[in-house]
């Protein structure tokens, strides 16, 4: 095996780069979501009720996203584990497929963000709070969507390994496709 291409978005991109642009995409979701809801439910009255709960929800929201990568990784039947206090950063101790660190990505999307886009249509009085939160989930994933996009043009059988602070890309020596 050996490394096809490895991943640092801190290293390639910068931090304050990703952050800007995780803040923007935050912002432009919720404008994005919420005009069309508004429109379609203009006759709701949007109830400020439970807004500690919804502080509440914003703190859990870090822990979730981090949750929901490893869905599919545990899924999967492989190893990872969550470090909370490293900013909720996942790891997985094997290589792992493309597939399976695909869908891994995609989790949150899947498994935070489409619900909420979901309640807020079925829920109209709380959507401005369920649109919040979904577009701070989107924002948290802006770095999930750069992987998704640089593994989709990767080689078909390749295997994903995690390091420190890199995800290598490895296919066989021998492999032409």
């Amino acid at each position: 095996m050996y490394c096809w291409k490895t991943i640092n978005l801190s290293r390639d991109l910068g931090n304050s780069r990703l952050i800007t642009v995780s803040i923007l995409t935050m912002l432009s979701s919720f404008i994005i979501l919420y005009v069309p809801f508004s429109i379609i439910n203009k006759n709701v009255q949007l109830n400020d009720n439970y807004f500690h709960l919804f502080l509440f929800c914003i703190v859990l929201l870090l822990p979730i996203h981090g949750i929901s990568h490893m869905i599919p990784i545990w899924l999967a039947g492989k190893k990872g584990k969550i470090n909370i206090f490293s900013f909720i950063k996942f790891e997985f101790t094997h290589s792992i497929s493309k597939n399976v660190i695909i869908w891994s990505m995609l989790g949150p999307t899947i498994f935070i963000t489409c619900p909420l886009i979901f309640c807020s249509y079925f829920i109209p009085m709380y959507m401005h709070y369920l649109l919040i939160l979904a577009a701070i989930n989107i924002g948290l994933s802006v770095t999930d969507i750069i992987f998704v996009k640089i593994l989709l043009k990767a080689p078909k059988k390749c295997v994903i390994e995690h390091n420190k602070n890199s995800i290598d890309i490895l296919i066989q020596r021998n492999y032409h496709g």
